[in-house]
């Protein structure tokens, strides 16, 4: 098509109401927010700023609250319901991304801390944040996140959640015939050139689940035992 053909046709169109649609690399689709690149830092930027003012919300209005399970239910519900939204898609594997989710609830625990046992845990000793977590009752959201992609795979393999695409990556690996190799995985894990694929949330679960398959049995326990065992591999556990 010529350059002054193409020109009328758009004045054409335009004339007649019809707007052409304009190119965008960012589309919102359930609360997230996908980019051309699979790159999720605005959409961990935007809940953060979110998480952030309903987290200043729930500091200031429960300042004289003496009712710590009324302080946690809105947390649950205003803070880390956000935090935690969709987050086997977009879980991150950067530092700084994880950090900066961390920070929301390390800034309530501190609060809540401060409600259980009177003393701020900045002052006048400098608690360390995962004994905080512990006598509060929280774990970190990373150990969250991870243990909500692992049971959603595990669901899929057992067939109690129906999700083809994911299924037919779970491929598993048939067991090697040497006696050389001590142990075998369970799951092929995906391999690429990029850490879009080395590090994305589907390859990070599956090298989980390998890890599990030594320890427990994840075809036939119960969930409530895969749940304790994740938590238990990722808090105490080596997961790299």
């Amino acid at each position: 098509m010529s350059y002054g053909r193409g020109k009328n046709l758009l004045l054409h169109e335009y004339r007649a109401g019809v707007v052409p649609l304009a190119r965008v690399s960012a589309v919102r689709d359930l609360g997230v927010q996908f980019r051309s690149d699979l790159n999720f830092r605005e959409h961990i930027t935007s809940i953060c700023k979110q998480a952030f003012q309903r987290l200043g919300f729930i500091l200031r209005r429960c300042q004289s609250f003496s009712n710590t399970v009324a302080v946690r239910t809105l947390y649950n519900a205003l803070v880390r319901s956000k935090l935690e939204c969709n987050a086997i898609v977009w879980s991150p594997h950067q530092d700084k991304y994880i950090t900066m989710l961390e920070r929301m609830q390390n800034k309530f625990t501190r609060f809540l801390y401060l409600k259980m046992y009177g003393v701020y845990p900045f002052y006048p000793l400098m608690y360390p944040t995962l004994f905080v977590l512990g006598m509060v009752g929280y774990n970190k959201l990373e150990v969250r996140r991870n243990l909500a992609l692992v049971m959603f795979l595990t669901k899929v393999v057992r067939g109690l959640e129906c999700n083809p695409n994911v299924l037919k990556l779970l491929k598993f690996v048939v067991p090697s015939s040497s006696l050389r190799r001590r142990k075998n995985r369970m799951f092929e894990v995906p391999l690429g050139k990029t850490a879009l694929v080395n590090e994305a949330p589907l390859t990070r679960g599956i090298r989980l689940l390998n890890i599990l398959a030594d320890e427990i049995d994840i075809l036939v326990c119960k969930m409530s035992e895969l749940e304790k065992a994740v938590i238990y591999l990722m808090c105490y556990g080596n997961t790299k």
